[in-house]
């Protein structure tokens, strides 16, 4: 724990990145308090459907070695005692032939795959110096970082540029860029860098031993262990940078040193009295998430993923505004419990499992994976849609929030993390697309730039 004397510091959101950035402040001596207008987690959360219980949000977690550097800078062991994910990124069922992430040796694109990866290997060292180091070239240590990433996209901008420079076999080359998503953005508007994910990624893909809300657990734990105070139920309805203070719904005023937003920047535009615009052309993906308890347990791989047949068309369908007529579809199986999660447009629609585009994306998954009644047959059926999300203050429920271009996106992004002399940043807003490894990352990058800066 530093010298330096403790401040107040008020952190508006209790997602992951808010709960990560607040224990790492508590460690430093700062009396931190989480204000959140609902349950702490975020998207991560866990909810109920016949009687099982269902972590929603992030399935998985890649690159562990973020989590680590989180815990070390903590002086903490790691308590959530991670086990791969059978199947690693799952099988792709793309309009080519099906595809499982990593391929194995006896599958006809093996050597393919064994190609790309080798063209993603060098940057293998430096993802994890990327998601956690201040993104400045005036370092040494990111400024190579940067060159060897710089090096691995070939000078392409986007994940589009990069696979069709490649030359991938079709089958191969669809299912990479099905990754493009994991930025919340079809392959022609995403970076290069979402094109290596999946050779980075496929090799080691995680899970708590408890489930994704291990992760959830840990993270509140570690701020108690902090003397973090989360306020669940606390709805912020302004914020007054200039003076680090938020009121809340009721009339409460609450007085800080210093303020750190982990909401979306549109909600937090709002919550200043800034003017906001955020048109369905400029926003990442939304979702539809299906949680199903099965009578038995359905005959499937861990993880199954359908891409869009064409995405042109499918990207055009977001830009729009409109349902496409088929979408990326993940689908995890475990036993009895069953999670079928749909991409869509961040309309703020209420997609339930009877809207007549959710049952034709459900028939499609269950054709393509030779299987039928997967939700009909289930004891019970829990939906949560974009208007959920959009709940949360996420214009159209956009899961990444605002679509930024390629170059704003990413270890490169230009975002400042210091919104004010008072007011700094974290989350998604500021470290966009990555999931939780960005969002941990970014967590460790707001602690040291305020402990450089004093604040």
């Amino acid at each position: 724990m530093s010298e330096r004397s403790a401040r107040t510091i008020g952190l508006l959101g209790g997602g992951l990145a808010g709960l990560a950035l607040a224990a790492l402040l508590g460690e430093r001596g700062d009396a931190v308090t989480v204000y959140e207008r609902d349950r702490a987690g975020g998207k991560l959360r866990r909810v109920t459907a016949g009687g099982l219980a269902f972590d929603t949000g992030p399935s998985l977690l890649t690159f562990p070695e973020v989590w680590r550097a989180f815990l070390e800078r903590l002086g903490e062991a790691d308590p959530l005692d991670l086990r791969p994910l059978p199947g690693g990124l799952g099988v792709h069922h793309t309009p080519f032939g099906s595809v499982p992430l990593p391929v194995p040796q006896e599958h006809p694109l093996h050597s393919a795959w064994e190609a790309y990866r080798a063209a993603a290997r060098a940057l293998a060292p430096q993802l994890g110096t990327l998601l956690t180091t201040p993104p400045r070239l005036t370092d040494p240590v990111f400024r190579a970082a940067s060159a060897t990433l710089l090096y691995a996209t070939g000078g392409h901008l986007t994940a589009e540029g990069w696979v069709r420079a490649r030359r991938l076999p079709p089958a191969l080359a669809h299912a990479v860029r099905t990754h493009a998503l994991n930025a919340g953005l079809a392959p022609v508007d995403a970076p290069a860098l979402y094109a290596l994910l999946p050779a980075l990624t496929a090799d080691a893909v995680f899970r708590p031993a408890r489930g994704m809300g291990g992760l959830l657990d840990t993270l509140l734990d570690l701020g108690r262990a902090r003397s973090v105070q989360v306020r669940e139920g606390a709805e912020v309805i302004h914020v007054d940078a200039r003076n680090a203070t938020v009121t809340l719904k009721g009339g409460e005023v609450c007085r800080h040193d210093l303020l750190v937003s982990a909401l979306d920047p549109a909600r937090l535009a709002a919550l200043l009295g800034q003017p906001v615009h955020s048109p369905v052309a400029r926003r990442t993906v939304s979702g539809v998430a299906l949680y199903a308890a099965l009578p038995a347990p359905a005959p499937l791989p861990p993880t199954s993923v359908l891409p869009p047949a064409d995405f042109r068309t499918f990207r055009a369908a977001l830009r729009a505004g409109a349902l496409p007529p088929d979408t990326l579809a993940l689908v995890h199986a475990e036993g009895v419990r069953l999670a079928v999660l749909l991409t869509a447009p961040a309309t703020g629609l209420d997609l339930g499992p009877e809207h007549p585009w959710v049952r034709a994306q459900v028939n499609r998954v269950e054709h393509a994976l030779g299987v039928s009644g997967l939700l009909t047959s289930a004891r019970e059926v829990l939906a949560l849609s974009p208007s959920h999300y959009a709940a949360g203050g996420h214009p159209g429920g956009a899961i990444y929030g605002a679509a930024l271009p390629p170059w704003r996106r990413g270890p490169l992004h230009p975002q400042p993390y210091r919104l004010g002399p008072r007011l700094w940043g974290v989350g998604t807003g500021v470290h966009p697309g990555g999931g939780i490894p960005a969002l941990l990352g970014g967590a460790l990058i707001v602690d040291q730039l305020l402990t450089e800066r004093g604040g």
